[in-house]
């Protein structure tokens, strides 16, 4: 790029975040060559970058000038790679679209509640619910990434929402779908800028609701319940469960290792073991505590 001999470029070998950052430059410089690469890419004759990116770095790259054409390809193989993984098949999504999420918050919402319903399996693939005191389970409208998230920002929302109707509505399309055990949810992904205790409509709190929840699965012949992963995309110092809280993990803020642990491990526990399990690697086995 330095020397401008743009035709040289072997674009098949250029990272990720690369791509992401020069691709108006590849445009401008060797529009005919990219242009090719990328249909060539798009029908699966030539390979492009993902791995480095995370899913909000690619739909932030929607509106940059190329129509999205990259950031399309970059999220068509984010998804082929994490269903490879298969940890998140049968999840859904629960995403709070509120003002107060504006910026990272919402942009992070948006492209994992979207990244989650496409790793799903019917009747799940394809949708996410609302963060709202009557909660409901829409179908993603779009053909583009950029109308799907576009969906997604504009649903309905509210200061909280009602965790019972949440899964009262999960219950009820398994039910109406003959799911079985097996294709029941596994995890609902809560992504919000709330706590826990905020976020409920219910002043009974996690507990109450918890203890409705599993009856009300056992009455239709499910013998567990859907883990909860409540993901407050904002620091806080707040905490607002117990750390032996039953079915839920809590999460907060946002990080590449909190995205591996939870989209490669595809594991849940309580705060603590995830706290154990995030610190498990082997670069902080060196660490010595000094008292």
């Amino acid at each position: 790029m330095s020397a401008r001999q743009w035709q040289q470029l072997p674009y098949d070998r250029v990272p990720s975040v690369a791509m992401k950052n020069y691709k108006l430059h590849f445009t401008r410089h060797d529009g005919k060559r990219f242009g090719k690469y990328l249909e060539d890419a798009k029908q699966g004759k030539g390979k492009l970058a993902a791995g480095a990116l995370l899913p909000h770095e690619i739909i932030a790259s929607l509106k940059h000038g190329d129509g999205g054409k990259v950031a399309e390809l970059q999220w068509s193989k984010m998804g082929e790679d994490m269903a490879k993984i298969g940890k998140l098949k049968n999840c859904i999504a629960v995403c709070d679209v509120s003002g107060s999420m504006s910026g990272e918050p919402m942009e992070v919402c948006v492209a994992l509640g979207l990244l989650i319903s496409e790793l799903s399996e019917d009747p799940w693939k394809g949708k996410v619910i609302t963060f709202d005191s009557n909660p409901q389970l829409n179908v993603i409208e779009g053909e583009s990434l950029l109308e799907k998230t576009d969906f997604i920002r504009m649903m309905n929302w509210g200061g909280s929402t009602d965790f019972q109707k949440v899964f009262d509505r999960i219950l009820a399309t398994a039910v109406r779908n003959g799911a079985s055990e097996e294709q029941m949810v596994n995890k609902v992904f809560v992504f919000s800028d709330m706590e826990l205790n905020q976020a409920s409509s219910h002043d009974e709190g996690w507990e109450t609701d918890y203890e409705a929840i599993q009856r009300k699965f056992r009455a239709k012949g499910f013998s567990r319940v859907p883990e909860i992963v409540f993901w407050n995309l904002r620091d806080s110092e707040a905490t607002p469960v117990q750390a032996k809280q039953s079915g839920v993990a809590l999460v907060s803020g946002y990080s590449k290792n909190l995205v591996k642990l939870f989209m490669e491990e595809g594991e849940i526990g309580d705060p603590v073991s995830i706290m154990l399990k995030a610190i498990s690697g082997e670069l902080y086995q060196r660490l010595v505590v000094c008292d």
